[in-house]
């Protein structure tokens, strides 16, 4: 065989070689290629399912990983509207951020090339947590200053009654309220409490009362008989209603000194000027109230004052 011949046979089969090398290549390409794009619209589509069913931090990781396999500009536009969606989400249901986690839902809402559902659900998020925030603001949050003021002067019966009241929202069971129920059932606990070893103390100082009290009209009767004509006579003179009771207890407790105060402070936060009540009078007006099922001090009302006064005239 000639040289020259020979060399043309190697070229051929270097051809050959080459050619056969680049079509597998190529098909090899291809096929990788196209797992890639079905890999990202599986990704994508799980995302879509998941964001449908509010699963959002979900969705969010499904459309990370769907732009790490093809980086799309949708990819990336539906993972920070899901990030939001879910951070907006976990703020309201676990804080009282309710001004940030609305921040974030209106973020969510106007995401440039959003996912249509989650920009629909975005809407609607917004429109609830403005509701949930307007709540707080203006109702819940001046109750629990309401409450907080009454424990830090010791009218616990006046704090338990306002816990109870923010626990008897119409709304309060909403998802978005889970902060607020937790933090004031653990405070209505502490004001139950503290009002249960208030009671304990003035019951111990109203029995300590009740024997002094004893021992000192053994040994002045006349006196106390003088006194008791008195004090009956200035009762009758009240402009405010009267009452020739004496009883001091109300419910089968004795009403202390200190309640004695407590009734006074509740009838002036009713708008009543109490300047004309005496002790006996006040005790008297609880135990109207009382019967009328307004058990504590601090749920007297002012159809208790007005039926008070209307039943001594």
């Amino acid at each position: 065989m000639k040289r020259t011949t020979m060399w043309s046979v190697i070229a051929v089969i270097v051809l050959a070689l080459g050619g056969a090398g680049f079509y597998f290549y190529n098909r090899q390409s291809q096929s990788q290629e196209q797992s890639a794009s079905s890999s990202y619209a599986s990704l994508m589509q799980a995302g879509k399912a998941d964001a449908a069913a509010k699963k959002y931090s979900q969705a969010a990781d499904e459309f990370d990983q769907a732009y790490q396999v093809k980086a799309t500009a949708a990819a990336s536009h539906y993972k920070k509207q899901a990030q939001n969606l879910a951070d907006s989400v976990k703020l309201a249901k676990t804080t009282v951020k309710y001004s940030s986690a609305l921040l974030l839902a209106q973020k969510a809402q106007k995401q440039t090339g959003g996912y249509s559902v989650m920009t629909s659900q975005a809407k609607k998020l917004v429109k609830q947590l403005k509701a949930v925030k307007d709540n707080y603001q203006s109702e819940i949050k001046p109750l629990m200053k309401k409450a907080a003021a009454s424990m830090e002067d010791g009218d616990y019966d006046s704090a338990v009654s306002t816990y109870n009241s923010i626990l008897d929202l119409p709304y309060i069971n909403g998802v978005y309220y889970a902060k607020v129920r937790s933090t004031v059932k653990s405070l209505l606990k502490q004001a139950k409490s503290k009002q249960s070893d208030s009671s304990s103390s003035s019951s111990s100082a109203a029995s300590s009362d009740s024997k002094s009290a004893s021992s000192s009209a053994s040994s002045q009767d006349s006196n106390s008989s003088s006194a008791a004509s008195s004090s009956s006579s200035s009762s009758s003179q009240q402009a405010e209603g009267s009452s020739t009771s004496s009883n001091d207890k109300v419910g089968g407790s004795t009403v202390t000194t200190r309640d004695v105060q407590q009734i006074r402070n509740q009838l002036s936060n009713l708008g009543e000027d109490t300047s004309g009540w005496s002790p006996q009078d006040l005790i008297n007006l609880f135990n109207y109230a009382y019967q009328q099922g307004h058990t504590t001090i601090g749920s007297i009302t002012k159809d208790d004052v007005d039926g008070y006064l209307n039943s001594s005239k």
